[in-house]
């Protein structure tokens, strides 16, 4: 390529077809695009293009992103799910009577191969959904919360609205109901934080409301494998029991017996132990 009698460009066609430039000095420029971009600098890629072929370039709207999920999705429910969930949950030693209470208020739904417990809003939607799997594999990850789940509305246990237990798992509310009629008395309240580190469902107006209303408010604390494992949950469960008494003045915990997980572990030792026939 010449203006006049001087060499700008020198243009190659390479054995596959394509046409690559180079400068006088033998310095590669690239692809015809590139070479238009080089005659006038600052040229977009589109408009290079429109160069060459002569048309204007139609720019393809991007592609919208699908809106981030905000409720939970109902996960539908059949007769061989919730066969499979209650299965589970007798064998970890939670009472017929205490599941019924739990689907009829609505905190405990099945899907396949799992049960859920729901945390609903003032109007009943879903609003936190915790997946627990009845046969996880070994890669599998046995509890998780379901997109869109929000931890500022904890699934809620009806009982006793006068004294509220605050636990980290489904399975120990069912269990702290449980407990509570074997010793003969009124079932709880619980509430399932979905950890000890969680306190923002303690900001919820609701869950406020219901916590000045009651006349005890008692976390629950577990016994964990480690001694830094210890601390940390103690920690968090401080941290859990502080924000309470910002709020009302006064909390209490409990903590199982030495040797014992947490309320889920002791509820299933008990009840294996009334099954057997044995004493105290």
């Amino acid at each position: 390529m010449r203006a006049g009698s001087d060499e700008h460009y020198r243009i190659t066609q390479k054995s596959d077809g394509h046409w690559v430039a180079c400068n006088k000095t033998g310095q590669g420029i690239g692809d015809n695009i590139a070479l238009v971009r080089d005659l006038e600098p600052g040229l977009g890629f589109l408009d290079a293009v429109a160069r060459l072929t002569g048309e204007p370039v139609v720019q393809r709207e991007p592609l919208a992103e699908a809106p981030r999920r905000t409720h939970p999705a109902r996960l539908p429910q059949t007769r061989a799910d919730r066969h499979a969930g209650r299965v589970y949950l007798h064998g970890r030693g939670i009472s017929s009577d205490t599941l019924d209470h739990a689907e009829r208020t609505g905190f405990l739904r099945y899907a396949g191969g799992s049960v859920l417990f729901v945390g609903r809003d003032a109007r009943g939607g879903l609003r936190n959904v915790t997946k627990r799997l009845i046969a996880p594999g070994p890669d599998d990850k046995p509890k998780r919360d379901l997109a869109g789940s929000d931890k500022h509305y904890p699934p809620i246990l009806p009982g006793n609205p006068r004294v509220v237990w605050i636990v980290e798992g489904g399975v120990d509310a069912l269990a702290a109901r449980d407990l509570a009629k074997q010793r003969g008395k009124a079932p709880p309240t619980v509430w399932v934080s979905g950890g000890a580190t969680v306190r923002c469902f303690l900001d919820n107006p609701t869950v406020q409301t219901l916590l000045l209303h009651a006349d005890s408010v008692v976390v629950v604390r577990d016994n964990e494998c480690t001694a830094k494992k210890q601390a940390e949950t103690d920690a968090a469960h401080d941290l859990q029991m502080a924000r309470i008494r910002e709020l009302r003045g006064n909390c209490a915990d409990w903590q199982p017996p030495v040797g014992v997980k947490d309320v889920a572990e002791l509820n299933g030792r008990e009840q294996e132990r009334v099954r057997a026939g044995r004493p105290d």
